[in-house]
């Protein structure tokens, strides 16, 4: 899994939003692996890097 902010990268991906509060719940919820359609181990640190609580970015 990579994470990218840019929206640089093509092919199928699979999307959160970028609080750590998303991030966990679809982390807990099997999200990942249900939007991919196969089985997905994700690195919980993934969200070492992401914000507390509200979304942050966007345009």
């Amino acid at each position: 899994m990579l994470v990218r902010d840019d929206g640089g990268l093509g092919g199928r991906g699979v999307y959160t939003c970028a609080s750590r509060t998303c991030f966990e719940t679809a982390l807990a919820r099997r999200g990942f692996a249900r939007a991919a359609r196969a089985d997905v181990k994700v690195d919980a640190s993934l969200a070492d890097g992401l914000g507390n609580g509200e979304a942050v970015g966007g345009a």
